[in-house]
């Protein structure tokens, strides 16, 4: 219609009205329950096996042959990641570039802490990382932890919650916020724990009162504290500097853990010595980005965390960083086990 709407103009329209049509048509169906699936993204051995077994059924051979691709394809469906075992979890940092996202997995829950940065007014860590990342896990989120305000650190998280409806929303932002209207957030606070699976999830930042206080947003992280069954642990600590590092030693007799996410991505203002010796973590995870403006994470933090045995790692050369309470001694690199020849390898 198009086409020959250059021999008659009234043919135009109705080719808009057509494609005006077929739109409203499409988004009606795409409203439908399971208009949409996602499955997790299945291992290359699977991933092969499927696709010859579709070859077999899709060929126009006797029914007998084609029915052996069948048990080929099952797989895709039927397929689910591994998960941590009852009392232990599982840690995936992200890579964001500048900016925080850290997936906790149980072992029939999940968690995201932070949801990256906005790159740009049309992009964001949502939609370009976080939301295909997790359907390719099969990930269902129970809860979103936003630390802060800040957009680094909730850049991701419109597209987030628009992908993971059922996902309890708890944060540090302010009631007027925009999120506020997509999801309702339940406010952070210090004291407030739950378990999942064998494995404690505590809040041990921001205290009652500093929500009262004329504070930077920095201030009012939320400090989740994570411990498997057996004592392993993983502290996520957002953008708080040394002022709440000190007071939060101060009201905590015991901060142990084994992965210490960097706070406020190693900067010069934070990463206390009073901090590194109450935790006194085996590794640091810097989620910063590439050459990034900011110089994080900064040589004084570097050297602090050399100072207490600590071992940093950053996703600039390390990529997606994934740890598990089960090995507390290993963590591993996504650019070292699923290098790609197109990953450029920072000095």
């Amino acid at each position: 219609l198009a086409l020959l709407g250059v021999m008659w103009a009234p043919l135009w329209s109705l080719a808009a009205w057509a494609l005006r049509t077929l739109a409203e048509m499409l988004g009606w169906l795409a409203a439908w329950p399971w208009a949409s699936v996602s499955l997790p993204a299945l291992p290359l051995v699977l991933g092969l096996a499927a696709v010859a077994g579709g070859l077999l059924l899709a060929l126009r051979w006797p029914p007998a042959w084609r029915l052996a691709g069948l048990p080929l394809v099952l797989p895709l469906a039927l397929w689910q990641p591994p998960r941590p075992a009852p009392g232990q979890f599982e840690l995936l940092a992200a890579d964001v570039g500048q900016g925080s996202a850290v997936i906790v997995r149980t072992a029939r829950h999940s968690l995201l802490y932070d949801a990256g940065p906005r790159y740009s007014l049309e992009s964001d860590a949502g939609h370009r990382v976080l939301v295909p990342l997790l359907r390719a896990l099969g990930e269902r989120l129970d809860s979103v932890v936003l630390s802060h305000r800040d957009s680094d650190h909730t850049g991701g998280a419109r597209a987030v919650l628009a992908a993971q409806p059922q996902a309890e929303l708890r944060a540090s932002i302010e009631d007027g916020h925009e999120l506020q209207a997509l999801r309702p957030a339940t406010r952070c606070q210090a004291g407030q724990r739950w378990q999942w699976d064998g494995v404690a999830f505590e809040l041990l930042h921001p205290d009652a009162a500093d929500h009262a206080r004329p504070l930077k947003s920095n201030a009012l992280s939320c400090v989740l504290r994570v411990r498997a069954a057996d004592g392993a642990a993983a502290l996520l600590t957002g953008d708080i500097e040394q002022v709440q590092e000190q007071a939060l030693v101060a009201r905590t007799p015991e901060l142990r853990a084994d992965v210490l996410l960097a706070p406020h991505h190693g900067s010069r203002g934070s990463s206390s010595t009073a901090l590194l010796a109450a935790v006194r973590p085996r590794w640091v995870l810097v989620q910063a980005g590439y050459r990034n403006r900011f110089g994080h994470p900064a040589a004084e933090a570097l050297a602090r965390y050399a100072a207490v045995g600590a071992q940093p790692v950053g996703s600039p050369r390390c990529g997606a960083m994934r740890w598990h309470s089960a090995q507390p001694g290993a963590l591993r690199c996504e650019r070292d086990t699923a290098a790609r020849y197109w990953h450029h390898q920072p000095p």
